[in-house]
């Protein structure tokens, strides 16, 4: 299996002027990834708990040592919005972006247990037929990833498949990071909607005896708010 910050990183590296979705984890990924100055440079990608512990600490330092960082944490670097809280929406919102931009590839990093919460999205997805969308779920087995890692209902359930038989003109299931960053170029330029169920390494459980969870910043009430602001500023600045 690969680990979260090889599934994240090849879409952080690869996506270009995509369009992302993303779902809590892959944020918190994402934000630590692209750092302040929102490119994906100088992180490593690489495989096991070795690379997953040296790819976060790498990102720790690029976003704590950036001067912009203070900026950058009041939202997504350009073109990314978070479906935080709107947990099982994400496919909805990529959705809706790739029909209103049909000029643009759009990407959505679903989460095994969100998607589950709304799998109905598959059959409107394909419905909709959107040529420009990228659907990923990142299938680790977990929901609240990093903290307790509850086990997700129907933890085995083939997404690939049901995308497939919803309707999806391309579903496949990748298992290792190797394979990821080669077929990510391929699978961003077919016709889609296009799935792709990531095969990731669950995180360590955090919560045990002594345990306390850091309070969440106010930003993260409102980031989705402000993130839809800025793409929408961001897309009508690429317009003009």
């Amino acid at each position: 299996m690969m680990n979260i910050v090889q599934a994240c990183g090849v879409i952080a590296k690869g996506r270009g002027q995509a369009v992302v979705v993303a779902t809590m984890l892959s944020m918190f990924i994402f934000d630590r990834i692209e750092g302040a100055d929102g490119a994906a440079k100088g992180v490593p990608l690489a495989g096991g708990k070795a690379g997953l512990v040296l790819g976060l600490g790498m990102a720790k330092a690029k976003t704590l040592f950036s001067a912009a960082h203070a900026q950058a944490a009041k939202g997504a670097a350009a073109g990314r919005i978070n479906s935080v809280p709107l947990m099982g929406g994400a496919a909805g919102l990529a959705l809706g972006l790739a029909l209103a931009r049909p000029d643009r590839k759009v990407i959505v990093m679903d989460g095994d247990a969100s998607l589950l919460m709304e799998l109905s999205g598959l059959a409107t997805v394909a419905a909709q037929g959107p040529k420009n969308l990228l659907h990923c779920v990142v299938h680790n087995g977990t929901q609240f990833t990093g903290l307790d890692n509850m086990k997700s209902p129907a933890a085995n359930f083939q997404f690939a498949q049901v995308a497939r038989q919803a309707g999806y003109l391309h579903a496949e299931r990748i298992d290792d990071g190797d394979t990821w960053a080669r077929r990510f170029p391929v699978l961003l330029a077919m016709e889609g909607p296009v799935f792709v169920e990531l095969m990731v390494e669950r995180l360590p459980k955090q919560t045990r005896d002594g345990f306390e969870q850091e309070e969440l910043p106010a930003n993260q009430y409102t980031r989705m708010g402000d993130e839809a602001m800025a793409l929408q500023a961001w897309l009508d600045s690429d317009s003009a």
